[in-house]
C-alpha cells in the first residue's frame, strides 16, 4: 500500500502535516494516548521485575505488551486491545494519508470498553459521540484521549496492586 496515498498536491500534503485538518487533533491525542499507555507498561514491568530494566527500556510498544502479558500482568483481552492500539498508531504513524473509518475506531472502543473497566465512563460516552458520525473528522476532540485515559486506569491499578505510589512515581525504586 502507498503510503502517499490519496495526497494529490502540496497543500494538501501541508495541511495534513501541520495541522490545518481536524485529523491532527485525532493523531495528537491517540499518540499521547500511545505513550500513555507505554509508561505505564514500562512502569509495571520495572516494578513487577526489577531486574528486567535495563531490558524494558529497549523495547518497542509490541513487545512490551507480550512481555506484560507474559509476566502476568495483563490478560489475554487486554493484550488484544493494546496491540489493536499499537497496530492504528503504527499506521498513524507511518502513513501520512492514513485515518481511521468510523467503522474501524468504533470497533476499537467497544473492544475497549469490553475489556477495560476504567473509573468513568469514558468509552460510553466515546461511543455515544461516534454514534450517527459518517467521520473521525465530525466528533468532538474530547473522545480522542477518552479511551486511553480510561485504559490508563486500568494499568494505573496494576501498578498499585504492585506496590507502586498512588500518585508519585518516584516512590518507587526502580
Amino acid at each position: 500500500m502507498s503510503k502517499t496515498k490519496n495526497i494529490s498536491n502540496f497543500t494538501e500534503l501541508f495541511e495534513k502535516s501541520v495541522g490545518l485538518t481536524r485529523d491532527n487533533s485525532f493523531i495528537a491525542h491517540y499518540i499521547s494516548g500511545h505513550l500513555m499507555i507505554e509508561f505505564l507498561l514500562v512502569k509495571c514491568i520495572k516494578l513487577k521485575t526489577p531486574s528486567l530494566t535495563n531490558f524494558v527500556e529497549s523495547l518497542n510498544h509490541r513487545k512490551l505488551i507480550e512481555l506484560a502479558h507474559g509476566l502476568n500482568l495483563i490478560n489475554q483481552n487486554m493484550k488484544e486491545v493494546l496491540i489493536s492500539i499499537n497496530s492504528m498508531r503504527n499506521k498513524l504513524a507511518h502513513n501520512i494519508s492514513y485515518r481511521p473509518s468510523i467503522t474501524e475506531y468504533k470497533n476499537l472502543i467497544q473492544l475497549a470498553k469490553n475489556t477495560f473497566h476504567g473509573m468513568t465512563d469514558g468509552l460510553e460516552q466515546t461511543l455515544g459521540e461516534i454514534e450517527g458520525k459518517k467521520d473521525i473528522s465530525e466528533c468532538e476532540e474530547f473522545i480522542f484521549i477518552e479511551p486511553f485515559i480510561q485504559i490508563s486506569y486500568d494499568l494505573h491499578s496494576i501498578y498499585q496492586d504492585l506496590g507502586g505510589d498512588i500518585e508519585d512515581f518516584h516512590n518507587v525504586n526502580i
